[in-house]
């Protein structure tokens, strides 16, 4: 069941995605092409072909390892029997940073050759070669993007493609440079890992060589936002960096990356991209630590912003973490809402319109602190600080669920009493001010839950700062989330795009109540996994005295009113009874995870084994999207079972205060939070909050040692 009812929610993010991608509905971001340097090949000849991207003013696409998000552009050749394929040729990449991410790739244009091998008995002729391509490009939202491509060769003897080949040879120059003789090892001091360079390309010394930085080929090998303070001097130099979750614990192999530095040549300052093969465990120079980074003094490392974010970062990750929230499918069916009131509105004054627009605005805003204030004042008092906690409770589950199921039976026309229940979710009729203010308490009540990845760093920042700076953070979070709305408000004619009013907006209104009925659905079963069978009784109960409840109160007879307050009386007794239900004992998941506790943990690591752990609730759409994706897929099943991982679950949804010292501890503010501990006794890694396959196997082998 959850899996259908996830797929449902998935769905409408992925339709609500396509307004944010409106602006690609001309063409592509990305131009591409597939190219050759030659024309004509010879048989046994090596040739290269590139796929070209012309990549949109402002947007980027990936290396290949794209930082701490993003997605590597791939290239697949379908090539004739005996032909075979190399591995790409990466040009050197440039960092482009959001709030605390940074991440690596390239605008304006690339081109990224492959070289292709002709087999010695290749006949002449024609050969036709397909291929595609997958890139993700990004700006200020990613549009994942893919192209096939077509190129005819002739076979015989070797001819030049000029075009191909200028692109092509174009890429090389950007290309690192190998066979450099340049020594390089890794090591650990402490908490920091060091980069150690020895070679005559550091002869020029800091007078000849300025900004000083090593991207390395895989992500996890270091914090890619950290900042990489370097010290050069006579042949010799020394980069710090902060360890990603492969090195945190120890350095189990050797890593390939690119060294990126400026040099002097007597009249300017030009760049030089070499690939360098750190040695694990080893130093091949004694420089001591450069001069820490400090806003006077400035630093190596191409100006790479520190670990701990400032507070106007912190301010524009929330307030890009609440325009996000506007996307996520549990609070799609409030947006449905919201659509409706601005379809059915669209003739109304612009002063009314913009008044309601700061109206909800303001009810966004106001909740926002609200729980914000809530969670600072758990914990001045020692209590739980941990995002989303008011869905811990089976009487707000019931409730919701409740309120989802009344507003889909109006949207279909079951009851029409004016304002005064759909107010509650939206106030779609009339001129009800509260109607708009409520609807952003609830939009906020349902999306907070929904801890979108890009909130995590901003929400942990608030959480540790004094009351005022914590709060601000809050309300940026509000302002992201009612800011579409607002704008529209206020700039009425973005309503031209809608079809004229007609009988399809009755259509409309009646098709958005499905959404209300595929949320009610995903809480009953959240009711289900918190209080057992019983819950799921009782809210049956309490949707059947709703119906009742409406069914008799549309007629005006005085035995009516009264059966209808009957029924309201019986929802409200089923409320209170779900809300005084014992929480039920919640199962680990499959028969793949055990129940987690902190002596599990320890027994585990005892053995030598290495353990995962999945900090998870029922509640929370990006831990059930994890559970589906990356956890479930089968190259991640495998190597937990080829590397002997243990396999925990804690389940959040209902209130645990022991994980929620543990998520307390890590600075985590809420699930999902994934923890990965070594085989060798070592400190836990901690796991981003939305896994993808590459990233789990990459943790599995740290952790095993491999």
């Amino acid at each position: 069941m959850l899996r259908a009812i996830l797929a449902g929610c998935l769905a409408a993010l992925f339709l609500s995605t396509g307004l944010a991608a409106a602006q690609s509905a001309s063409g592509p971001m990305v131009e591409a092409s597939l190219v050759s340097d030659r024309s004509s090949v010879a048989p046994g000849e090596t040739f290269r072909l590139a796929l070209h991207q012309e990549i949109t003013p402002h947007w980027h696409t990936y290396w290949r390892n794209p930082g701490d998000s993003g997605e590597a552009t791939r290239l697949f050749l379908d090539l004739p029997e005996g032909w075979t394929v190399g591995e790409m040729v990466w040009p050197a990449p440039d960092t482009y940073r959001l709030g605390p991410l940074t991440n690596y790739g390239y605008e304006d244009r690339v081109t990224l050759p492959v070289p292709v091998t002709v087999p010695a008995d290749a006949e002449p002729g024609t050969v036709t070669i397909t291929g595609e391509g997958t890139w993700l490009v990004c700006e200020d939202i990613c549009i994942p993007e893919d192209a096939t491509f077509e190129i005819t060769l002739e076979i015989g003897e070797s001819v030049d493609d000029a075009n191909g080949a200028r692109l092509i040879e174009a890429a090389f120059a950007l290309a690192p440079q190998r066979g450099v003789d340049i020594e390089a090892g890794l090591i650990h001091d402490g908490d920091a890992l060091i980069l150690t360079l020895a070679g005559d390309t550091f002869a020029p010394g800091p007078d000849g060589i300025r900004e000083l930085y090593f991207f390395p080929h895989d992500g996890g090998v270091v914090n890619h936002s950290a900042p990489q303070p370097a010290r050069i001097e006579d042949g010799f130099a020394r980069i710090d960096l902060t360890p990603g979750f492969l090195t945190r614990n120890a350095i189990n192999a050797d890593y390939t990356g690119v060294l990126s530095f400026e040099a002097f040549t007597g009249r300017n300052w030009q760049r030089r991209v070499i690939e360098v093969t750190a040695a694990a465990d080893e130093q091949v120079n004694d420089l001591a630590a450069p001069a820490p980074v400090t806003a006077a003094t400035g630093g190596s490392g191409g100006g790479t912003p520190a670990p701990a974010i400032s507070f106007w970062q912190a301010a524009l990750f929330a307030l890009v973490g609440g325009l996000i929230l506007n996307l996520m499918p549990c609070v799609f069916p409030i947006l449905s809402m919201k659509a409706l009131t601005i379809v059915q509105k669209r003739g109304a004054e612009r002063a009314h319109a913009r008044e309601l627009g700061l109206i909800f605005g303001a009810g966004v805003i106001i909740t926002f602190l609200a729980l914000g204030g809530l969670v600072l004042a758990l914990r001045g008092l020692g209590g739980m600080e941990v995002w989303g906690f008011q869905l811990q409770e089976p009487w707000v589950v019931a409730g919701l669920a409740a309120l989802m199921f009344l507003i889909g039976l109006n949207f279909l026309g079951f009851f029409e009493i004016g304002t005064s229940l759909q107010n509650v979710g939206g106030s779609v009729q009339g001129n009800d001010r509260s109607g708009a203010f409520l609807t952003g308490v609830l939009a906020v009540f349902v999306a907070a839950p929904c801890l979108a990845p890009v909130m995590a760093s901003a929400l942990a920042f608030a959480l540790a700062q004094p009351p005022l700076a914590s709060l601000t953070i809050f309300a940026f979070l509000g302002v992201g989330l009612a800011l579409p709305f607002v704008i529209v408000s206020f700039e009425p004619r973005l309503l031209a795009f809608l079809p004229k009013p007609g009988v399809w907006m009755e259509r409309f209104k009646q098709f958005l109540a499905f959404p209300m009925f595929a949320t009610a659905i995903w809480l009953v079963w959240v009711l289900s996994v918190q209080t057992g069978a019983a819950g799921v009784l009782w809210i049956l109960v309490l949707f059947l005295a709703i119906s009742f409840a409406v069914w008799a109160l549309r007629s005006p007879t005085l035995l009516s009113r009264a059966a209808g307050i009957a029924g309201v009386l019986l929802a409200a007794g089923a409320l209170w009874t779900t809300a005084n239900l014992e929480p039920a004992a919640i199962a680990a998941g499959n028969g793949e995870y055990e129940e987690w506790s902190p002596a599990r943990v320890e027994e585990l690591r005892s053995e030598g084994r290495p353990v995962f752990v999945d900090f998870t609730a029922a509640w929370c759409v990006t831990c059930q999207v994890n559970k589906l994706g990356a956890l479930a897929d089968n190259r991640v099943r495998s190597a937990f079972a080829e590397n002997n991982v243990a396999l925990l679950r804690a389940d959040f949804t209902n209130r645990d205060p022991v994980i929620a010292g543990v998520l307390a501890e890590h600075g985590a503010p809420g699930v999902p939070f994934y923890l990965m501990y070594p085989a060798d006794g070592g400190e836990p890694d901690i796991l981003p909050p939305l896994l993808t396959e590459t990233i789990m196997i990459r943790a599995v082998e740290a952790a095993a040692g491999n």
